[in-house]
């Protein structure tokens, strides 16, 4: 069945495959305003920021999403025509080994690597022993892949039973989460500025400066986390439910927005599962840090590594991220408390 437009599985089949490495999140970008045409006002900031804006009377409500997918700079270009390559983002590098690079002008490249000197292939993997296999001489591929290129692995959705399998579900699942709780939710009691951040796999720094620019007064933060590793032994389950973020590097719930996080999941009748992270982190400790601090929640989309650079994701746990979204959307403020004038004295004192 094709699915109607707006719906998560047609937001995944636009945002996975499209372009947008770290710094060059053009194609992501434009396909992003175009499924949320019509639904507010929209504009890019000097970093790369996407905002949208539901102007409302109620407080500022941020709403942030990542945007950006691993991808790879081209370093130099070798006399046989390969083109060394360093990494951007989560990817460790031999997890890139076998990819297919897609270049923003749809020039195509494999990832491939130094074996050692003694054929073993033990020992770990770094980044200096990865290149491109490109197909061409070094004329050729100096004009097609120049220094300084950038590329993103390529991505390609596919659905294997209740999961979802693809390279750039870090982070796309969280921005088609994001995205289709917005295309579904009705009247929104905020003043709503949603944000799709830029450059989140190089250390947030889309969501340090857009957040700056907002000052919202709270602030969800949509993200996917790897959990479950074998030397983990993480509690998070796929299938069980989206995650509230508890702690991770830089940052640490705030217990407003947690309390809001977790009435909005009991009212939503979706189930969740807390995370704490002592290695990794999000675009919530750079939102949590903006201005004079922001109360921040983090929900977690789990998600499990293949050992390659693909990411499995539980349909069921993004259709709950979208259901308690949309709730947290839907869910009036609590009003601050008014002090009360006071009363003066007989005799004016």
């Amino acid at each position: 069945m094709k699915p109607r437009p707006g719906s998560l599985d047609a937001l995944l089949k636009t945002l996975v495959p499209a372009y947008g490495p770290p710094g060059r999140e053009t194609g992501v970008r434009a396909a992003l305003r175009t499924a949320l045409r019509g639904v507010g006002r929209t504009r890019e900031d000097a970093l790369g920021n996407l905002h949208l804006h539901l102007p409302g009377s109620g407080p500022r409500l941020l709403l942030v999403a990542a945007m950006d997918a691993p991808g790879v700079i081209v370093t130099r270009v070798e006399s046989g025509g390969t083109a060394r390559i360093d990494l951007l983002g989560g990817r460790g590098a031999a997890e890139a080994i076998g990819s297919t690079v897609l270049f923003a002008d749809g020039e195509r490249a494999l990832v491939a690597y130094d074996r050692p000197a003694s054929g073993k292939e033990g020992g770990a993997l770094d980044s200096s022993s990865l290149y491109l296999a490109t197909g061409y001489d070094k004329t050729a591929a100096s004009k097609r892949f120049p220094v300084g290129s950038v590329g993103m692995l390529e991505a390609r959705l596919d659905r294997l039973g209740d999961q979802w399998r693809a390279s750039s579900l870090d982070n796309r699942a969280g921005a088609a989460a994001v995205a289709a709780a917005v295309l579904r939710s009705g009247r929104i009691p905020y003043d709503l500025h949603v944000i799709f951040t830029a450059q989140s796999e190089l250390g947030s720094r889309g969501a340090m400066t857009g957040a700056f620019g907002v000052e919202p007064e709270m602030a969800v933060v949509v993200e996917l986390a790897h959990v479950g590793e074998a030397k983990d032994q993480s509690p998070v389950t796929l299938g069980e439910g989206p995650c509230i973020g508890l702690k991770e590097h830089g940052y640490i719930a705030h217990p407003q927005a947690l309390e809001m996080a977790r009435k909005a999941a009991k009212a939503a009748r979706v189930p969740i599962q807390y995370l704490v992270r002592e290695e990794g982190s999000s675009d919530a400790g750079a939102v949590r840090r903006a201005g004079p601090g922001v109360p921040t929640v983090l929900i977690a989309i789990p998600a499990r590594k293949t050992g390659g650079p693909d990411s499995l994701v539980h349909a069921r746990d993004l259709e709950r991220t979208v259901d308690l979204v949309v709730r947290l959307l839907a869910t009036p403020p609590v009003p601050k408390p008014v002090p009360r004038a006071r009363t003066p004295r007989r005799g004016g004192k």
